[in-house]
């Protein structure tokens, strides 16, 4: 009954905010496109380097043992300080645009990354992205544009209703944090992946 209703509600809010999804959802590819072009044009040079440690990287991992711990403090910091950022962003009146720009340098970061790899290690480049880079950016990936759109709409609507008593917006405020709480839990899932499957994957194509 409790899926039933989340389902439900979920499938509401999609319908009210296509419109959100469909700006959030170009934003992020847009990243990503600057971080594939910004590769393609790149300096020789600067790109030589890039590959050149990414080539020193893969030759270190069957010689040495996953740091584990490591690999928990980036994923961390690289995807729960975003959502953190969104959040915060959510609660502020003219938001809405700076958790834009945030879409765009997530989108950056992966272009950039999917890009690099691809060009230092070719066709097993490809196969690097799908199984190693991808899978939990499939569970991220989600949960930052859900998050984005949801803080989008709680800052328009803050815009909206500056008369609104305390009481009502702290109201508000718990149950838009509730809805973070619920996503960051989500993600726990891709770090999983990202400490226990990633490694493994990168491993066995390298």
């Amino acid at each position: 009954m409790k899926n039933i209703k989340l389902l439900q509600g979920f499938t509401e809010h999609l319908n009210r905010n296509l419109f959100l999804y469909a700006i959030t959802l170009l934003f992020m590819c847009i990243g990503i496109v600057i971080g594939v072009y910004s590769v393609k044009y790149m300096d020789v040079s600067v790109k030589t380097e890039l590959i050149k440690f990414l080539m020193s990287c893969s030759d270190n991992l069957n010689s040495e043992s996953i740091d584990k711990k490591y690999i928990l403090y980036n994923a961390l910091k690289n995807n729960f300080s975003i959502m953190l950022i969104i959040w915060f962003l959510g609660l502020t009146l003219l938001g809405s645009p700076l958790i834009l720009v945030v879409d765009i340098i997530k989108g950056y970061t992966i272009g950039f990354t999917s890009s690099i790899i691809i060009s230092g290690f070719g066709t097993k480049g490809v196969l690097l992205n799908l199984l190693a880079i991808f899978p939990q950016n499939l569970i991220y990936l989600p949960c930052i544009i859900i998050s984005s759109v949801v803080a989008i709409e709680f800052s328009l609507s803050l815009l909206k209703n500056k008369s609104i008593n305390r009481e009502s917006n702290l109201i508000q405020i718990i149950s838009y944090s509730s809805i973070y709480a619920f996503l960051v839990i989500i993600m726990i899932l891709g770090v999983i992946i990202e400490i226990y499957f990633t490694p493994n994957m990168l491993k066995i194509l390298v």
